[in-house]
């Protein structure tokens, strides 16, 4: 994997670990991620509709971006949800890992990915270490089906998504890209993020801007990178160096959360960090 892709990818990690602390932070409120979100959004509005008057829109990307945008749009509020109701070092892990799992495969099937050998070991022991970080029990802690059951879920938009937006961002620019696909992913979840009515959803993010900023513009930001990253190498690859995030997620949960460092989240974070060399390396 290029060294300056796997860098890039590598504090995409850093930035997409920073956004979801601060979710869980806040326990998931989708008007604070929503309002963030828009926020962000507005400031690449301005590129969007440069890139567009000038180089026009490519409509090889349609199907592409509808995919997306029923997939983020479902991925937003199921991510959220879970941190709602679980700890973000375990219901975080399941959805990525699945995310990884599947991307791995479906980008061999459909986009005919070519995975080095070392690569493969390299991703079996980045899902291998995330299960374990994901599936680590604490003492006393009950398992909750339905948030496992949803976090798998989330996993599953994560696949689509993924094989998705590497298809669609040869054909749009990324910042473009990510602006129209959110635009509507965003636009369809407005209700959502007012259910209580809009006076009400100024109120907290007035409460919490800092916050809102934070996760707005870091989730914005992360995925852009995630995006140019995906011109210039393979999905696979990238979905899983960008799951590292997991590692630092877990690593702020247990110390700002106060979330506990079981030995089998401690094995699986060594597993993750041992999959990023080996794929490094292939």
């Amino acid at each position: 994997m290029n060294t300056l892709v796997f860098l890039l990818v590598i504090f995409a990690a850093f930035t997409h670990a920073l956004w979801n602390f601060f979710s869980k932070k806040v326990s998931g409120n989708f008007t604070i991620f929503w309002y963030g979100n828009v926020i962000a959004h507005f400031f690449l509005a301005g590129y969007t509709i440069y890139y567009l008057a000038t180089t026009g829109f490519d409509f090889r990307a349609t199907h592409y971006l509808i995919i997306s945008i029923i997939t983020h749009a479902l991925y937003y509020v199921f991510l959220l949800y879970l941190y709602s109701r679980g700890d973000i070092s375990t219901v975080y892990p399941i959805a990525r890992g699945t995310g990884v799992a599947g991307t791995a495969i479906l980008a061999s099937l459909l986009l005919k990915e070519i995975i080095t050998t070392g690569a493969v070991f390299g991703i079996a022991a980045v899902c291998f270490g995330i299960f374990l970080i994901g599936l680590s029990k604490n003492k006393n802690q009950t398992r909750d089906i339905k948030s496992y059951f949803f976090a798998i879920l989330t996993g599953i938009w994560i696949v689509l998504y993924s094989i998705s937006d590497k298809q669609g961002v040869q054909y749009i620019n990324p910042i473009a890209y990510i602006n129209i696909m959110d635009f509507f992913a965003f636009g369809a979840l407005t209700g959502l993020a007012n259910k209580n009515g809009f006076a009400n959803s100024i109120k907290v993010v007035k409460k919490h801007f800092k916050e809102t900023l934070i996760i707005g513009f870091g989730s914005v930001g992360t995925y852009l990178i995630i995006l140019f990253a995906m011109t210039l190498e393979r999905a696979s690859y990238i979905v899983s160096v960008r799951e590292f995030s997991v590692v630092i997620a877990s690593i702020l949960g247990f110390i700002f959360l106060k979330e506990k460092a079981t030995p089998f989240k401690i094995f699986g974070i060594v597993c993750v960090t041992a999959g990023l060399i080996l794929i490094k390396m292939g």
